[in-house]
Parts: structure tokens; C-alpha cells; sequence
């Protein structure tokens, strides 16, 4: 008996048809999405409340294994809830990201937000007696190591300020990034160069302190001007010591990365 055979290209054609339709049913792949690791800044805007402000603000570290995240993160910037550091979790499915804060004074924070690496956004709630609704965004925050300078009056007279800023790659277990470094004084009668102390970075707010080697020394609370590219931060400039003080106490104070 002689079996009749089929042309080979019509053979090719029946498999690339059947494998067409196992994968018309399927639908396309999608990747899962994967955070840059480190400082980031979310802000949140209510949509149940008429604020023009941001509800919130949160910075801090946030890290990604496999699908889970932990994000140790500092809450500000609020009208309501206490500013404090609060712990995170969450999950990453696609390119979804879900996170859900530590029960905190009764408050508990929900995130859910889609992206990219280095940038989301999405919707927050609040529960708990400061009970909320609305839009955030949240972006990863590059860092600010670098030399930044500006200008601060000391004993009347103006004075350029320049700060050598080396921010460290992990964060601290309160999700803050320290920040290492010098500061230094042209035309003015402070020390040449000081020391940074406790200093660090959390989201987009920073704080400067240093002491000058006679007993004093100054502080400066900032934020930067944008969390995606920072290139300036302005803040209150306060020095404590005789040979820096400022005639004028708190100033408002602008560096800008040179």
C-alpha cells in the first residue's frame, strides 16, 4: 500500500497556524517592572479636600526583591498626620505597584501606582482619623553628590558658601541618606573649611549641619528644586558660632550645583 505524502511547506503551514492560535489567546508578555533602588520622594494631593498643597510628602528608601518591596520611608509636609518615619511593603505585578504602610496612630497608608524605574503614579487612601483620597506621584531621586555654592551673609557682609556634598550609595536603617562632606567661606572671617556632622537626605528634603572648630557651627534645612534633576536647593541658613553668625538670624539661602 502506498501512503500518499504531504508536501513539506504544507505540513510547516498547519504548525505555524496552530501555534498562531495557542498564542492569539494568550496575549503578549509583559514584563515585570523593576525599581531603581534607593531614595525616592512621593507627594501626595488630595482629591477630598480643597488644598492647592500637597497632603503629604514621603521620602526614604525603597527596595525591590523579586515581586516584594520595603520601602523605610519619612512622612512631612502634612497638615494632619504627625511627621514620622513609617515602614512600607508592597507588591510589584507587571507594571503595577501596590504598597500599604505599618499601622501608624491608627492611620494606615494604601499606594497604588504604574510606571516606569524611576517614575510612577497613581492613587493614595488614608484611613484613620486623618482619613484621605487623591493623586501622588513618586519618582526615584538621583543623588546630589557634588559640589554646591551660593551666597549667605555673615557680619553684614555678603559671603559665597560652597558645600562638597559626597551622599552614601545605602541608606540608614531610618531610611535617610547620610551625607559626608565640607563646607568652605570666600570674604568672610568663618573658619576656611568645616566638617559635615549628622547630615542626610530623605526624598527631596535635606539637612546640612557642620561644625566651624570654635564652638558653633550652622544648620540648613532645604529641598531640592526637582527630585528627577536636582540643581538647586533652598532652605533656612542658621549659624550658631560668633566668627559665622549672621546679623540677620534665619535666611533664606539658594545653592546651586556647580
Amino acid at each position: 500500500m502506498k501512503f500518499v505524502s504531504f508536501p513539506k511547506f504544507a505540513v510547516l503551514f498547519a504548525i505555524a497556524g496552530a501555534l498562531t492560535l495557542s498564542l492569539s489567546g494568550c496575549g503578549a508578555a509583559v514584563s515585570k517592572l523593576a525599581l531603581t533602588e534607593g531614595n525616592w520622594a512621593f507627594s501626595a494631593t488630595s482629591t477630598a479636600k480643597f488644598v492647592s498643597a500637597p497632603s503629604f510628602v514621603i521620602g526614604g528608601n525603597l527596595t525591590q526583591s523579586g515581586d516584594n518591596l520595603t520601602g523605610t520611608m519619612f512622612i512631612d509636609h502634612t497638615s494632619c498626620i504627625t511627621p514620622q518615619t513609617v515602614i512600607f511593603t508592597g507588591t510589584v505585578k507587571d507594571k503595577n505597584v501596590t504598597l500599604t504602610s505599618q499601622s501608624f496612630s491608627g492611620q494606615v497608608i494604601t499606594v497604588t501606582a504604574s510606571g516606569s524605574q524611576d517614575s510612577l503614579s497613581g492613587t493614595y487612601t488614608v484611613t484613620g482619623d486623618c482619613a484621605d483620597s487623591g493623586t501622588l506621584t513618586a519618582n526615584a531621586v538621583p543623588s546630589i553628590s557634588g559640589t554646591w555654592s551660593g551666597t549667605v551673609v555673615v557680619n553684614t557682609s555678603s559671603t559665597t558658601m560652597t558645600v562638597v556634598l559626597t551622599q552614601a550609595p545605602t541608606a540608614s536603617a531610618d531610611g535617610t541618606f547620610g551625607l559626608t562632606g565640607s563646607v568652605s567661606y570666600v570674604g568672610s572671617d568663618c573658619p576656611a573649611t568645616a566638617a559635615l556632622l549628622t547630615s542626610s537626605i530623605t526624598g527631596g528634603d535635606l539637612k546640612i549641619n557642620t561644625d566651624n572648630g570654635a564652638g558653633g557651627g550652622f544648620g540648613y534645612v532645604a529641598q531640592v528644586d526637582s527630585v528627577t534633576a536636582p540643581k538647586n536647593m533652598t532652605g533656612d541658613y542658621d549659624s550658631t558660632s560668633d566668627p559665622c553668625s549672621s546679623s540677620d538670624g534665619i535666611q533664606s539661602v539658594t545653592l546651586t550645583k556647580q
